[in-house]
């Protein structure tokens, strides 16, 4: 009796007295989310059949999806910080489009050597079970200190304690008291105009 294995695919071949018998048998293939992400899992086929993990973009909290696809197999080497990869399954896709939700929040910008509310809010990405958190240079931001991410999500813990950043929860909280309290103040004179 001789075994061997190719690509998931088992095979027995026995030699009887009456000839040669040949029985074959073949494990499921696993599903895994392919392409754009767009299309429901499909079972991997062809030269992907025997794969036995699933692979995608990885997701960044606050930033969104990195470039690339879905499919059948493990990341390249060397793309821990671009792909993630899964055991697949043969009921459904390890490597299914995660939900996720978008939110606001303020973006800064240096003005006359100042930090200041940039027009433009940023849109920022996280998990749908994810709370909305925004950042802000800190009361101790020099010219030379970064928004994190645009003003999305939370300081890293080196800025936050030199107090060169400040984080809040909820969408677009990232305004200053100073410059929450004028844009009150002006809301208020509009609307008591608007009475009178």
């Amino acid at each position: 009796k001789q075994w061997y294995q190719r690509r998931g695919r088992e095979a027995v071949v026995s030699t009887q007295s009456t000839g040669i018998v040949a029985v074959y048998y073949s494990e499921a293939a696993i599903k895994c989310v392919q392409g754009d992400g767009t299309k429901a899992a499909a079972a991997c086929a062809g030269e992907a059949a025997g794969e036995t993990k699933c692979s995608g973009p990885k997701f960044v909290e606050y930033t969104g999806f990195t470039k690339g696809d879905y499919k059948c197999g493990a990341c390249a080497a060397n793309t821990a910080d671009t792909c993630q990869d899964c055991t697949g399954k043969t009921d459904s896709a390890c490597n299914a489009v995660v939900e996720t939700a978008d939110f606001k929040c303020k973006n800064y910008e240096l003005k006359e050597e100042k930090w200041v509310v940039a027009t433009a809010s940023t849109t920022c990405k996280a998990l749908k079970a994810t709370k909305a958190k925004c950042n802000m240079p800190g009361d101790k931001a020099d010219k030379t200190y970064k928004v994190q991410n645009a003003g999305c999500g939370t300081c890293t813990d080196a800025d936050k304690k030199a107090e060169k950043c400040a984080d809040c929860e909820g969408a677009e909280c990232n305004v200053k008291k100073s410059s929450a309290a004028t844009f009150t103040f002006f809301a208020l004179i509009a609307t008591l105009y608007t009475l009178l």
